[in-house]
């Protein structure tokens, strides 16, 4: 079979040569595949010369179909052979597959609020801004002492339980569930938000488990130690990678979100079709012998015992849903677990990332909720990582990256330092 590309401004047309059997199916999938990561949602499929369909084929095309129609894209046929005309019409996916519709075509609209041009700072990049709440604030409070853990002198009994509603976000080490039970031994780094957390245990089994907000149901953990935000965002920020650039950094996307959220200080969620991830995850909870107390995690050799590394960008072609916090140099001082985010140290932050099969977002603007729920709908979490930057010259990984994706971010208020340290929250 052979595939050809048309790229227009508005649609790519792809047409079909050959026999769409179980063996082409697979490359013309992959074709679909690659316009849709490319930011294209609108398709047409000219099928003039397709001989012979089976079901692999029409599975394929009903996969893309659907998944193009739940974000307001469209995949049709045109100029269908005699032969693919009766399959269709006898599998009744004339409709479906929008056969005879016209080649050239806009997505279906979207009733939406106007959105406002954007500037990054990478060239060739584009964004967009959508006001949400122009008096959205997040208060962020600190539970648990992340010192006494690192330190190997806590105990399960100094978990706080945090319940995460819609409007809570949160990230830290913690265990999903409202019992203290054998926390010490399933502690694990997690994310919270829009009312989903996500909790990889750090036993070795790179498993993780989640909890949504179901019902009366409110995913609670039992945090060791982390932070926790509470209010709603103000603004929506959607970013693409544009025709120029292969990716988009993470830095330049927090950046974007701290000048959107005109604050020094901000609280982001952000889902997004993923180019790579770098970062770490525990391989053990904190707690250690007496005799090892001592010992820092993270001094030479200790750590390859703790963390593992990502030793190169992973979880490609992924979409991702990340939970953080960034700030200014000056302000991060008063601010636990932020770490620099770029190599000036102008920039600092905390970020986790759940990494979920690909599924390419919505244009426009999107809700938070509905969005992160989309991303369960697989029912596989495949990683979860705290993104790290790795600056090492030449053999370093860099920082996590991003085709485009949607960040809703907000100005956390601003606390004295004393109290932002002590308080601790049960989300009621």
């Amino acid at each position: 079979m052979e595939i050809t590309r048309t790229v227009a401004a508005e649609h790519v047309a792809l047409k079909l040569s050959g026999r769409l059997d179980a063996i082409w199916s697979d490359h013309v999938g992959r074709a679909l595949a690659d316009c849709i990561r490319a930011g294209q949602h609108s398709l047409t499929l000219d099928m003039a010369e397709v001989s012979y369909i089976s079901s692999a084929g029409i599975g394929v095309l009903v996969m893309y179909a659907k998944q193009l129609k739940a974000i307001h894209g469209r995949l049709a046929v045109v100029n269908a052979s005699e032969s693919v005309r009766t399959v269709f019409r006898l599998t009744g996916l004339n409709t479906f597959l929008q056969l005879d519709a016209g080649p050239i075509f806009a997505p279906q609209p979207v009733a939406e609020k106007a959105s406002t041009p954007f500037v990054l700072s990478q060239p060739g990049t584009t964004a967009e801004l959508y006001d949400l709440d122009s008096n959205a604030t997040l208060r962020v409070d600190w539970p648990g002492d992340p010192a006494a853990w690192l330190a190997g002198d806590a105990s399960p009994g100094l978990c706080f339980p945090v319940e995460f509603p819609v409007q809570a976000l949160g990230l830290g080490l913690g265990i999903l569930g409202t019992g203290e039970a054998s926390a010490g031994e399933h502690l694990g780094e997690f994310l919270a938000a829009a009312g989903a957390a996500v909790c990889q245990p750090a036993d070795g089994t790179h498993k993780p488990d989640y909890m949504l907000l179901q019902g009366s149901l409110t995913p609670t953990v039992q945090v060791a130690y982390g932070l926790v935000a509470r209010g709603g965002f103000g603004r929506l920020l959607r970013f693409d990678k544009g025709p120029e650039q292969a990716s988009v950094p993470l830095s330049v996307v927090v950046q974007a979100c701290l000048e959107a959220a005109g604050s020094d200080a901000v609280g982001l969620v952000m889902v997004a079709e993923t180019a790579a991830l770098v970062g770490a995850a525990l391989q053990k909870a904190p707690g250690r012998p007496q005799a090892d107390h001592a010992r820092s995690i993270f001094a030479f050799p200790d750590v390859r015992d703790w963390l593992s590394f990502t030793a190169e960008a992973t979880l490609a072609n992924t979409t991702s849903l990340i939970v953080g916090v960034a700030a200014t140099a000056q302000r991060s001082r008063g601010m636990p677990l932020l770490r620099p985010l770029v190599r000036s140290g102008e920039l600092h932050g905390h970020f986790h990332a759940a990494a979920f099969p690909y599924r390419p977002l919505r244009k426009g603007r999107i809700e938070l909720a509905a969005s992160v729920r989309t991303l369960f709908e697989s029912e596989r979490v495949l990683d979860l990582l705290h993104l790290l930057n790795d600056w090492r010259p030449a053999s370093g990984a860099g920082e996590s990256r991003f085709l485009r994706g949607a960040c809703w971010c907000a100005p956390i208020e601003h606390l004295q330092e004393d109290a932002a340290l002590k308080e601790t929250m049960a989300w009621k």
